[in-house]
């Protein structure tokens, strides 16, 4: 300690060589800092590439086909509604029950309406005997033709009033519309329920249809009569004969169409409403086509963007997509035999970035 502060209290007093030493200490690190800095901008500049991992896009044999996957729906069903007002008496709609048409679903208390039926007839059945009356007294000449025109009118008001009143009392009485299986019921005996009230739900499942939605590429395919094949997953290793039945003539907003696809439904256990189901469109022939796997879409089908890479840097391209399978897309523009794209680490890429190929490979041709 006593020696440092003599060496210290020596500079001091000696500052040319206190100067000197100064001058060497800052020489040093000066050396130290140029030595480091290429190694620091070394590093830097690998580490501003992004790592990832290629593919090359090569041509494949393809064979035009279209799988889709849509809804089950009934070709029939229908909400059963009450026409009239009144207690339910009695039921006879279980859910899961098969049912055809003009067989009873629910029994209304139709005290009431029967009444109001029987008085619509009486009044009815006068009118037409006042009527009766009158055209005799109009020929003999009792009374004028006014008269017999008013009893006539009158007649025929209540003939109109009676009409309506059997109605009335006819509709206590809720009847199947059509064959079919009774799917909810909304009233129990004994409910009050009034006019327009719903009270069951039917479907008639003989037939099917299922509802896909096709692309507008695709939807010229797709004309009414086209025999396509459905599968599905409850029924492994059974396929399905259809046929295109209605093919909406407006896009949604995806720019996609509405198409349902009909086909005769198992007599036991077949398909039920709200089921999914594969439709499957096999074209004829193969055909040499560019493809790229889904794994580098950047967006999704929805608007396919894909990173190609070119001279370390990865370039955000647009494609045009065409036949979509389970683990490639067709390339119909945007791209070109031969290019690189990502497959891998395209989360961090923006448009332009450098890039460092980790790995790579060729896509084999698909058979």
């Amino acid at each position: 300690m006593k020696s440092f502060r003599s060496t210290a209290l020596g500079l001091i007093k000696n500052k040319p060589l206190a100067v000197f030493l100064l001058s060497l200490l800052l020489l040093a690190l000066f050396l130290m800092k140029q030595q480091s800095e290429p190694q620091k901008a070394e590093s830097k500049q690998f580490f501003d590439r992004i790592p990832v991992s290629v593919t090359r896009i090569s041509k494949a044999a393809l064979r035009d086909s279209l799988s889709m996957t849509g809804i089950v729906e009934a070709v029939r069903e229908a909400d059963i509604f009450s026409e009239t007002g009144g207690l339910v008496e009695r039921v006879s709609a279980d859910p899961g029950a098969g049912k055809k048409i003009g067989d009873m679903l629910f029994t209304i208390d139709d005290e009431l309406s029967s009444a109001r039926r029987m008085q619509a007839e009486l009044s009815y059945r006068q009118s037409k005997k006042s009527v009766e009356r009158y055209t005799v007294l109009y020929r003999e000449g009792a009374v004028a033709l006014s008269a017999l025109e008013t009893v006539q009118l009158q007649c025929e008001g209540a003939r109109a009033e009676f009409v309506a009143a059997n109605r009335k009392s006819s509709n206590s009485r809720i009847k199947a519309p059509f064959s079919g299986v009774v799917t909810s019921r909304f009233v129990e005996q004994g409910e009050l329920v009034h006019e327009g009230m719903k009270v069951a739900h039917m479907v008639d499942l003989t037939s099917v249809k299922i509802v896909v939605f096709v692309p507008e590429r695709d939807i010229i395919k797709f004309t009414p009569g086209v025999q396509l094949t459905v599968t599905s997953d409850l029924f492994a290793g059974e396929s399905f004969s259809g046929r295109v039945g209605a093919v909406s003539d407006k896009a949604g907003r995806d720019h996609t169409y509405r198409v349902e696809v009909v086909l005769k439904n198992r007599e036991k256990a077949g398909f039920r409403s709200g089921m999914f189901a594969r439709v499957l469109y096999r074209g004829d022939g193969t055909r040499e086509a560019l493809m790229v796997p889904r794994a580098a879409l950047v967006t999704g089908i929805r608007n396919p963007e894909v990173f190609v890479v070119r001279n370390g840097k990865a370039y955000l391209k647009k494609i045009v997509a065409g036949l979509e399978l389970q683990k490639s897309v067709e390339v119909l523009g945007g791209v070109e035999e031969g290019d690189s794209v990502v497959i891998s680490g395209q989360d961090e890429l923006r448009d332009g970035f450098d890039v460092v190929v980790i790995a790579g490979k060729k896509t084999p041709p698909r058979k």
